[in-house]
């Protein structure tokens, strides 16, 4: 269940919010007949786990037909080519995917570095830090008890005190 205030994921067992503490036992009586019940929750939970199975599956089998392509496609290279031409191209590819794995293991390194806030909005020689607090006059606020003593009775005796 997610918080209306925050937006944090609650489970519906949680009295308070995990990110705000507000109390939740009043939004779960109120929405609680929109719930699934136990056995459709079961029901959706058995669904779900029998699909990631099912694509489990279908992607070992992606896999084991596609190296059989492969083999086959390096058992007629063979055939045509001979052993010595495999042997090359197989430490051709080494290299390549070798050089390609250092590129994109430095590329976000060197060329993706977050920019602040700040530096995105306005650049730093646009921000002018002597006009950002305003010297303006300070005028205090009355009180809500200033005025509600004179209503009150007290003798002379009292005040003096």
């Amino acid at each position: 269940m997610f918080c209306p205030n925050c937006r944090t994921n609650n489970s519906v067992e949680q009295h308070y919010c995990r990110g705000c503490a507000l109390k939740l036992d009043a939004i779960v009586e109120a929405v609680s007949d929109q719930f699934p019940s136990k056995e459709y929750a079961e029901l959706q939970r058995r669904r779900a786990r029998f699909e990631r199975i099912g694509l489990f599956c279908l992607s070992i089998s992606g896999l084991i037909g596609f190296s059989l392509l492969l083999f086959l496609a390096a058992q007629y290279k063979l055939i045509l080519l001979g052993p010595e031409v495999f042997f090359g191209s197989a430490i051709g590819a080494l290299i390549g995917f070798l050089l390609l794995s250092v590129f994109f293991l430095n590329y976000p390194k060197l060329f993706m570095k977050p920019r602040s806030r700040l530096q995105e909005e306005t650049p730093a020689s646009a921000v002018v830090t002597a006009k950002l607090i305003e010297d303006r006059l300070f005028e205090p606020a009355s009180s809500v008890t200033e005025d509600t003593t004179e209503i009150l009775k007290v003798s002379n005796a009292r005040r003096r005190d």
